[in-house]
């Protein structure tokens, strides 16, 4: 996992990391993230986690639309305290305490618009949409159930470009994330949660 986050990485860094341009107007650019995530309508994840990230690379087809690549990580987790836990059938109980963790890798093709702003600022809307790769786990005593796999993704979010100089600024947003990744085991249907973007953008040409 950790070799096809960095591959990624350089991926869409390579791509993103081209010579600058020298006025607002953009052709392409590449954004990179601190992502803060918080769970939404399940019982097994409620915790907001603060352990995320985010990398996207954005080119203009129109002066006010873009297409691109991206991906985001998260790593959820929620401490559940010791109580006393029934067998389905009945025939037995089992007293512990849990650590749920939830870790989810997006990878998505994106469209935004952008609206018009100011000298300094350029506020958008858009969508990603993709696959997205989920691990779920439970310990409990000295034991563990988890598993993984792949679903589909939408992320519907706005946003917001605000420049420091011809060459990079500050990109900030927020959005909402929906994946059908499943887990009967750990009764999870699907995983969504919303999601808060801060970081940097710079141009390339």
């Amino acid at each position: 996992m950790k070799k096809l986050i960095i591959l990624i990485f350089v991926c869409v860094a390579c791509v993103g990391s081209i010579n600058a341009q020298t006025n607002w107007h953009l052709d392409n650019f590449a954004t990179f993230n601190w992502q803060i995530a918080t769970p939404l309508s399940t019982n097994y994840l409620k915790k907001t986690t603060v352990a995320g990230g985010n990398l996207e690379y954005r080119r203009f087809i129109k002066p006010t639309m873009s297409v691109g690549i991206g991906f985001s990580w998260n790593s959820f987790e929620q401490y559940i305290p010791p109580k006393v836990y029934d067998k389905p059938d009945g025939s037995r109980q089992l007293y512990t305490d849990f650590v749920h963790q939830v870790y989810t890798l997006p990878i998505y093709l994106n469209a935004h618009y952008y609206f018009k702003g100011g000298d300094k600022m350029k506020p958008y809307a858009g969508i990603g949409l993709g696959a997205q790769y989920s691990e779920q786990s439970a310990y409990y005593n000295i034991f563990v159930s988890e598993d993984d796999g792949w679903g589909f993704v939408a992320r519907p979010e706005a946003g917001l470009l605000y420049r420091f100089s011809n060459y990079f600024g500050l990109h900030a947003n927020v959005g909402f994330s929906y994946a059908t990744n499943k887990n009967e085991a750990l009764k999870i249907d699907e995983l969504k949660h919303v999601y808060y973007n801060i970081g940097i953008f710079w141009n390339g040409d």
